[in-house]
């Protein structure tokens, strides 16, 4: 399948790009480089990348204690951004007796309601752990020749462009173009919706630019679109280290050991802004990298400033960090880090092969976080349990009944499962779980709806089912709307252990999902 699905973006891609898009893609300011490279290669999104390819009327579970929600991290200046842990599961079905999860459909998702950011030592969760995120390599793919029909979309780099919507009034029409990440991320809450038209002049025009995702449309009607070209942002790498060495000012002749070999303090200048590292092993020097001088501003989305100021080798990174400044009295200020590692776009997960990484990147240069997809096609007998990336969570098959999943549920690595997801109307296993900008934001927006009803349809069959024969459940009354962090740890504990049933806990974690994302934006919109 996978292979399948690279020859077909090989085809749209086109041929091997030729042309200097250095200079046809608009930079961030007048007179500035690109912040970031042109794409040489073309890689094949992780499937199920496009909005007509979500899941079909999905479960929502808002969360698990083992699957944490809004957690707070820290960097090393005292700003603490939210993460998520997102699940979703798309295109299930039910064949032959088992339950199919095809290549892809699986999806373990680090979310963040912030971009995180390089060289600023922010924690970022990797199922369970807290390393530190160091850097990033970013490339920006163009493709020439794209046409997305109406209600289409297409993948650029990793970045997924959908003509959502056509708007007329006698001859005048304009034409909404949403911006995707592979994950999800709707842009518009950060950029708003790229507007298209040909015939209101002096209004919108056949161009846009978010930053490095960028379009130049050549027809525009409410058939389709037509691009000259596009441009989308690839996050092509995620580098973290899991040991902090040192963090803060060094003079030459400082060393540090990190595993089996040795970072030293060569030189010094702080009259030209850099410092010379040297990496010993055995004694000997086997690399060598002076850093800076320190380019603020173009930091820290540039790349070549960037690069200017990491030293990188195996697990071993160490940068100049330039805040709040990068010298002071003769010394450097450092930070050093081992156990370094990468998550590379399109490659397999290290720590468990049997999963895809695709980082998610913004067009800012931000990270939004990272995925993993199965690689191979998941099928589950009754009775049956599917681990997902290093054991963090389960997907379990209790029972099937003809076509349907009478019973099933999610459970986190720590024994915390959802309610019973099933039904005897349920054809799939597809889900959505989690609260952060793609489950909590851009999904609720778009099929909130429809995951709404399939939350009440589970909750009236779970408050039927947990009543005594014969008992009818009582009138709903309405009740405060509780805070949305305890909902999602209240989701997991037994119904009648809680003094809630399961169907109440269901429902009120739906709301409380989105009346958060609708909150956050209220208040974003204010402050704008």
């Amino acid at each position: 399948m996978r292979s399948a699905l690279a020859a077909v973006a090989l085809l749209c891609a086109g041929p091997a790009l030729a042309a200097d898009y250095s200079t046809l893609l608009t930079p961030a300011k007048p007179g500035w480089r690109l912040a970031h490279p042109i794409a040489t290669d073309v890689i094949a999104p992780p499937p199920f990348s496009l909005p007509a390819e979500r899941g079909v009327k999905p479960a929502y579970v808002p969360g698990l204690p083992g699957l944490p929600q809004g957690r707070a991290v820290s960097d090393d200046f005292g700003r603490k951004p939210l993460k998520y842990d997102g699940i979703f599961i798309r295109q299930s079905r039910v064949e032959n007796g088992e339950v199919v999860i095809p290549a892809g459909g699986l999806a373990f998702l680090e979310d963040t309601w912030g971009g995180e950011v390089a060289l600023r030592g922010e924690q970022v969760p990797v199922l369970g752990r807290l390393p530190t995120y160091i850097d990033y390599d970013m490339t920006i793919e163009v493709k020439e020749n794209v046409t997305i029909p109406a209600g289409g979309a297409v993948v650029v780099g990793g970045q997924v462009y959908h003509y959502y919507a056509s708007v007329g009034h006698g001859k005048m029409f304009n034409h909404s173009l949403h911006v995707r990440t592979i994950a999800g991320t709707d842009w518009e809450w950060a950029f708003g919706a790229p507007e298209l038209t040909a015939t209101e002049t002096g209004w919108w025009g056949k161009s846009f630019a978010q930053l490095y995702n960028q379009g130049q449309a050549r027809e525009v009607s409410p058939r389709q679109l037509t691009f000259d070209w596009l441009s989308g942002v690839r996050m092509d790498r995620l580098l973290y280290a899991e040991e902090t060495v040192f963090s803060g000012l060094a003079g030459p002749g400082t060393e540090w050991k990190v595993g089996a070999r040795t970072v030293r303090v060569a030189a010094v200048d702080a009259a030209a802004g850099t410092v010379t590292l040297d990496l010993l092993e055995d004694g000997a020097v086997k690399a060598s990298k002076t850093l800076g001088p320190v380019d603020a501003d173009h930091l820290i989305e540039d790349t070549q400033a960037r690069k200017a100021l990491v030293f990188e080798d195996g697990d071993m990174v160490a940068f100049l960090s330039p805040w709040p400044a990068a010298f002071d009295g003769g010394k450097a200020s450092l930070k050093v880090y081992g156990k370094a590692f990468s998550l590379s776009y399109g490659t397999p997960y290290a720590r468990d092969p049997r999963f895809t990484v695709y980082p998610v990147g913004c067009p800012t240069g931000h990270n939004f976080g990272f995925m993993l997809v199965n690689r191979e096609e998941i099928r589950l007998r009754p009775g049956t349990t599917f681990n997902g990336p290093e054991g963090y969570f389960k997907v379990v098959v209790d029972a099937l009944d003809g076509g349907a999943v009478t019973s099933w549920h999610v459970e986190d690595a720590k024994g915390n499962r959802s309610i019973n997801l099933g039904g005897p109307q349920v054809a799939n296993v597809d889900l959505v779980l989690g609260q952060g900008r793609v489950a909590g934001q851009a999904i609720l927006k778009d099929v909130g709806r429809a995951l709404l009803a399939r939350s009440y349809e589970t909750a009236a069959r779970l408050e039927t089912a947990s009543l005594p024969a014969g008992e009818k459940p009582a009138a709903a009354v309405p009740a405060p709307l509780p805070a949305p962090a305890p909902v999602a740890a209240a989701a997991s504990v037994p119904a009648r252990e809680a003094g809630f049933s399961p169907g109440l806990i269901l429902a009120v974690g739906v709301a409380a999902a989105g009346a958060g994302a609708v909150g956050f934006e209220l208040g974003r919109r204010r402050k704008a």
